[in-house]
């Protein structure tokens, strides 16, 4: 009888590996995403509030034709990571995106 020695700290281990977190629901960004154009609205070119599914790299492939002809606009197509800080980024003196915002309501390259 003295050979099914049970071995108890083994027991005691198992369970709390065992209670691991399942691992996160991926995040909107990893499947893709969104991007939201937060420039001026050109007629005819773009409108402001623009959303586009896809990460950045494939909104700014999408919108070449557009972004040759004015620049700037890839600067004011931001992800869904950076939107809320960039929203008020766009309102606010003293940084990129509120300068790059006012050169493309000027009418500037």
């Amino acid at each position: 009888m003295s050979e099914k020695i049970i071995d108890t700290a083994d027991q005691t281990a198992a369970p709390k590996t065992a209670k691991k977190k399942p691992a996160a629901p991926k995040k909107v960004a990893d499947t893709g995403g969104f991007c939201v154009y937060l420039g001026p609205t050109m007629m005819g070119v773009i409108q402001r509030g623009t959303i586009y599914r896809g990460g950045r790299k494939e909104v700014l492939d999408s919108l070449a034709p557009v972004i040759e002809q004015h620049p700037l606009i890839a600067s004011l197509v931001v992800s869904d990571e950076t939107l809320p800080a960039d929203r008020i980024k766009v309102k606010t003196p003293g940084n990129l995106l509120y300068v790059n915002y006012h050169k493309l309501a000027k009418g500037m390259k």
